[in-house]
């Protein structure tokens, strides 16, 4: 259990809320009041304590805030007024984020969040460009695994792989507690593996499996394209035929079946297709006779399944016309808590007023 699932926040809420009261200007006071509300999630509570913060005393710390919360949280709109509670709504509020979080950037902070969070914004807005000149801010300041991966995201993106590459291998060096993803070591595989070298690919296949294994990721089906990419169908097959397909998405299949097929193990296609397929419709069959679910529900699940089914017939088509699947493959955008004064990151996540 973690340590702050022990705290009454609740409790620490009732209190701070009358010092507030008692000291309605002081906005770090406000600040971490708002935080105590998302700890029991009080969401419009902290809100609206954030908001206040940021129109009694403008300053980086209350105006990013706000500004992060309206970015990871959206805005709440009143729903419905009854007598002694209002209801609300949440509506994305991005714009406002944008808004905010760029006019703090035009005031240098000096520190990484602001530019690692604008960072994700352009890069939510496809604006790769963009998003690489405030990345790149952003390392300066403090290298960290998320900004420089999502520098490495942009140069992806851009098809500057060798840069990807790297940003992704940087990245990866950083894993801590805070942000163990191992997300940045499949992109810097992938990477390797379209840029041609190799031996250092494989040699990244090996630590991805021990990794994934050790930490219970399953990624294996996601690492098995670096070595399809590197045309190795023998060590494609090797993965694949390991792994409990009832438990991953038909999407590899392409992959997997056209491996299989340079292989010549054209009756390993059959079966597992014939497999899938036996299964999704036996499971869409319960749920279309199952009293209990919505009409509504069983009509979209009967849609789906039908869709599956239909690309895994037209992938076994395919590769018997001898087409090769691409690997689309897209980098993972990786983000963290950027609240300024959490608790819950309180190592890595300063008051801005401390700094």
């Amino acid at each position: 259990m973690n340590k702050y699932d022990e705290i009454d926040f609740e409790k620490i809420a009732l209190h701070m809320q009358k010092q507030v009261e008692a000291d309605p200007n002081n906005v770090q006071l406000r600040n971490e009041l708002a935080i105590v509300f998302m700890e029991i999630n009080q969401y419009e509570d902290a809100f609206f304590q954030l908001q206040a913060a940021a129109e009694l005393k403008p300053s980086i710390q209350t105006l990013y805030n706000l500004g992060y919360f309206y970015f990871a949280e959206g805005k709440p709109i009143v729903e419905d007024m009854e007598e002694e509670e209002m209801s609300y709504i949440w509506e994305i509020a991005d714009k406002e984020a944008f808004t905010i979080v760029e006019d703090i950037l035009k005031h240098k902070p000096r520190h990484h969040f602001p530019y690692n969070v604008m960072g994700e914004m352009y890069i939510k807005k496809e604006k790769y460009e963009e998003a690489i000149g405030i990345l790149e801010e952003a390392i300066t300041l403090t290298p960290s695994l998320e900004n420089l991966n999502n520098l490495g995201l942009c140069y992806y993106k851009k098809g500057r792989l060798s840069e990807a590459a790297e940003c992704f291998r940087k990245a990866h060096l950083l894993r801590s507690s805070n942000n163990d993803s191992l997300f940045p070591f499949l992109s810097y595989g992938i990477c390797l593996a379209h840029l041609g070298r190799e031996s250092e690919a494989k040699e990244a296949v090996k630590e991805l499996l021990l990794l994934s294994k050790k930490e219970g990721e399953d990624l294996e089906a996601d690492i098995a394209e670096i070595y399809y990419i590197l045309e190795d169908y023998e060590e494609v097959v090797n993965i694949y035929c390991k792994l409990d397909w009832e438990f991953y998405s038909e999407e590899f299949f392409p992959t997997y079946f056209h491996s299989l097929w340079k292989l010549s193990k054209t009756k390993q296609i059959e079966e597992l297709a014939s497999k899938t397929i036996q299964r999704k419709e036996k499971e869409m069959q319960e749920v279309l006779q199952d009293p209990d679910e919505e009409e509504e529900f069983k009509v979209e699940y009967k849609e789906v399944t039908k869709e599956e089914i239909a690309f895994i017939k037209n992938t076994v088509k395919e590769v018997y016309w001898g087409k090769a699947p691409i690997v689309k493959y897209e980098p993972t955008l990786e983000t963290r808590c950027y609240l300024y004064g959490c608790f819950r990151h309180t190592d890595v996540n300063p008051s801005y007023f401390s700094i």
